[in-house]
């Protein structure tokens, strides 16, 4: 199946080109077309001054060495050229693929038809050589004609892997029938004269014909790619080769030689222009990833600095928030003390709520700054040798009262030999109480709540807080340490919260040289665990 597409001049590739670009390079065409013309037109002055014939022991081997150059560069472009048509389906690319394909063996066979070297399929001759050598510039000629003239389009080839194999073969098959048909084709070359006859000669101009109006597509169409600078060169250069072979006497002078000189410069600009093709999407690709990772890096830098902003308003807005959400409070405490008067029971019910919710509120605010603080980096830690046991005691005891309120189970480690970690009391306490509010509001009651201990000489003391609550599951166990996340589901919309008690807890235990873990089973229960180290790693009132 065959699709095919018109491109509109080439405009899809024009656009991938800065405009100053595509100035300097159509710029220094003529410059550079005219410097290699004089370079090669004075090589061809050079070889008719000093006009000679090799010698038949020497100019064999040298005529094979250059065939095989030229024959390897044919090579390489037709398989370059095809995989560049496999990803970017220019018609161009597909015409280069193959005109090489069929170009390759041609000259192999040219190289082997000469004379000096062993017989080719039939007797070789130099009709034989010249016959297969025309041939071999007819196609190359038409075929960059074709790829100059209707490059400029997209054609989609399912199954194209089989396009080399299809050609090498067709093109082995055509010079089969040739050398065994050579006598019902014109004679290229006149043994008996000893030179070319006019059919060659004829068909050596009409091959340069196609190869100058190839050469002034490029110009006219002003090819602005230093690919089509290139192929541009190699024009001239194929056309100062033809020129050169249309000159010569015999198939070993200086002419003969200087025409294959000239096409293996001809075929090697021909490949780097092939190869700037290739390469030009990536470089164009590799332009546009520069410019997206400078577009990014700016908005990951306003993004940074949106962040900081928040971070910056929550901490100043917490801030203010306390102050008469603590004054609530404190009125609230005055009003239900009985020296301030008489109140009755609902009036005391109604203020013992507004207290116990704004202590609540009170601290969520508390929470939202000390998370600001701490992505600010204006959080300072105080550490000091703490006993676990007494920490332990401390903070649950406060939080006693709320666990027999809701039946559930406070069990603490009984006192024992001193353990002891490195760390901030304050920050300390607040993750264990953290970790016991968690395992408070998902433990339904009846159930218990246990604290543990246990200590590694060559790491730490682990605390570790563990529940008979909902479990939580695998998948969700990383989500619940980021900040203002929360199991989803419909078991864990009817416990409120923020979501930031856990990953208050993370960053507290991350600012201490810690870490965090839990290990969870739905409908089993969930074990917090955090570690501490026990040995003093950073000084007293470090800022993190």
């Amino acid at each position: 199946m065959l699709v095919y597409v018109r491109r509109e001049a080439a405009a899809t590739v024009m656009r991938t080109i800065p405009i100053k670009e595509r100035m300097l390079t159509g710029g220094r065409f003529l410059p550079a077309a005219g410097a290699w013309f004089l370079f090669f037109i004075f090589l061809v002055f050079l070889a008719g001054r000093y006009y000679t014939v090799i010698g038949s022991e020497i100019y064999p081997v040298l005529h094979m060495v250059i065939e095989f150059v030229i024959v390897a560069v044919a090579i390489c472009a037709a398989l370059m050229s095809w995989y560049d048509y496999k990803y970017k389906h220019e018609l161009k690319m597909l015409l280069f693929s193959l005109t090489f394909c069929l170009v390759a063996p041609f000259e192999f066979a040219h190289a082997l038809s000469y004379m000096g070297m062993p017989d080719f399929i039939t007797p070789n001759t130099v009709d034989k050589a010249s016959t297969l050598f025309i041939i071999t510039k007819l196609l190359l000629a038409i075929g960059l004609l074709a790829a100059v003239v209707y490059g400029e389009r997209i054609v989609v080839i399912h199954k194209s892997a089989l396009i080399p194999t299809l050609s090498f073969l067709l093109s082995a098959s055509v010079i089969y029938l040739i050398v065994t048909n050579l006598a019902v084709l014109p004679d290229m070359y006149d043994a008996a004269a000893g030179s070319q006859t006019i059919p060659k000669v004829f068909l050596g101009y009409l091959v340069i014909a196609i190869e100058a109006i190839a050469a002034f597509w490029i110009l006219t169409k002003k090819w602005a790619q230093s690919q089509g600078l290139y192929l541009g060169m190699a024009l001239i250069i194929i056309i100062m080769s033809d020129l050169a072979f249309t000159y010569y006497l015999n198939p070993y002078d200086t002419y003969n030689l200087l025409g294959h000189i000239f096409q293996v410069f001809s075929f090697a600009f021909i490949f780097k222009a092939i190869i700037d093709d290739a390469l030009g999407m990536l470089y164009e690709t590799n332009r546009t990833l520069a410019r997206q990772r400078e577009m990014l890096a700016e908005k990951n830098q306003q993004m940074l600095e949106a962040d900081r902003l928040k971070d910056e308003f929550l901490a100043n807005t917490n801030h203010e928030l306390r102050t008469p959400l603590s004054a609530i409070i404190a009125f609230t405490e005055i009003l239900l003390d009985e020296r301030t008067g008489t109140l009755n029971e609902m009036q005391k019910d109604y203020l013992e709520e507004i207290s116990d919710s704004g202590k609540e509120l009170l601290g969520r605010i508390n929470g939202f700054l000390d998370l600001s603080k701490i992505a600010a980096g204006k959080t300072v830690l105080y550490k000091e040798a703490l006993n676990v046991y007494e920490l332990i005691n401390e903070v649950s005891s406060k939080m006693r009262p709320l666990f027999n309120q809701k039946s559930i189970i406070l069990a603490v480690p009984r006192a024992g030999n001193p353990v002891k970690m490195w760390g901030d009391r304050e920050k300390t306490g607040q993750i264990l109480t953290n970790l016991l509010s968690n395992a408070l509001k998902f433990t339904a009651p009846g159930g218990q709540v246990t604290v543990g201990i246990r200590q590694d000489d060559s790491t730490g003391v682990y605390i570790s807080v563990a529940d008979t609550g909902i479990g939580i599951e695998a998948v969700d166990q990383e989500k619940i340490f980021q900040p203002f996340q929360q199991v989803d589901g419909t078991t864990s919309r009817k416990y409120n919260g923020t979501g930031i008690g856990l990953a208050l807890a993370k960053k507290l235990v991350d600012l201490q040289g810690g870490n965090i873990r839990v290990d969870s089973k739905i409908n089993k229960g969930s074990t917090f665990t955090f570690m501490l180290p026990t040995g003093e790693t950073e000084g007293k009132g470090k800022v993190s």
